[in-house]
């Protein structure tokens, strides 16, 4: 069925800087893919693609390629889950186009999920939870006051984790209308971010903008924890206790490098699984999923 897929993926810094329609967008804040059907696409956009920073995959090389992604082998965190959520939420199906495409897209991902599962399932559960969250939840477990800078998908999936360690818990962010679902959904404060004092409380920044305002109010005893993989060449105080989103993964070298096999190993996995996708398609033709849209 994922013969006409169709991937363009980058992570170029200035990746945005392009859009394409007639592709489905998706984001997160190490990549950017537009995702679609070849027979859909104006092919003469190709080396606009390319020239841009995007590499070009097709076909089951493409299936292949979401599949790594969503399981978590390209994160620096072998396995780690958000990337999964974020896959989820963007592929949902009240995010899906209400044309034909949306239902090549809905099993697409349905497919995706599945095989993501049998990836995690038999090899990765022994990792124990692979999540941003479980990372600041360890340095932070017996902090009294946190203030968790971002409203999107990272801090969102952080916020379970940060509520397990009894704090006060303040998200500061810019969408006011994001703010207030999030404060529906969990016992947090919430504050817009021109309105940001620093009182010397925790801070996580999950939020891909730089923290320069407030640098010069950070007082001593705050501990910082920066998972922003561009720290936007922000110079944080040095009486800070300040910890990068570098020096987390550091701190989680040992098992990285245990890790690092079992990433070459899931590589193959992932294609043997494709391999058997492709390989029932071409033997089950009697179902049509190749002709499926071809009344588009």
């Amino acid at each position: 069925m994922w013969s006409n897929l169709l991937v363009f993926h980058s992570e170029a810094k200035d990746r945005e800087n392009i859009q394409f329609p007639g592709m489905f967008h998706w984001k997160t804040c190490m990549r950017t893919l537009y995702i679609g059907d070849s027979r859909l696409f104006d092919h003469n956009l190709s080396l606009l693609y390319y020239q841009k920073g995007y590499r070009i995959y097709q076909g089951y090389k493409a299936y292949q390629l979401l599949l790594e992604i969503i399981s978590g082998l390209h994160s620096r965190l072998l396995g780690e889950t958000e990337v999964l959520f974020q896959f989820k939420e963007t592929f949902k199906n009240s995010a899906l186009p209400d044309v034909a495409i949306g239902g090549y897209m809905q099993k697409l991902r349905d497919q995706l999920i599945e095989d993501t599962r049998k990836i995690r399932s038999r090899y990765l559960y022994k990792l124990g939870d692979q999540s941003y969250g479980g990372i600041a939840y360890r340095y932070l477990k017996n902090k009294q006051n946190i203030s968790l800078f971002g409203s999107g998908q990272l801090a969102e999936q952080m916020l379970p984790w940060l509520l397990k360690t009894k704090a006060k818990i303040t998200l500061w962010g810019r969408n006011a209308k994001r703010l207030a679902e999030l404060a529906a959904r969990f016992p947090i404060a919430t504050g817009g971010l021109s309105s940001y004092k620093n009182t010397g409380e925790n801070i996580v920044i999950a939020a891909p903008h730089s923290f320069r305002p407030w640098l010069s109010s950070l007082q001593g005893d705050s501990l910082v924890l920066d998972f922003r993989e561009d720290d936007a060449n922000d110079r944080f105080p040095k009486n800070l206790h300040y910890v990068s989103f570098a020096e987390m993964l550091e701190s989680l070298k040992q098992q990285e490098l245990k890790n690092r096999t079992l990433r070459k190993k899931l590589i193959l996995v992932a294609e043997e699984i494709v391999e058997e996708r492709e390989y029932n398609v071409h033997h089950n033709l009697v179902y049509c999923w190749e002709e499926l849209y071809c009344h588009i």
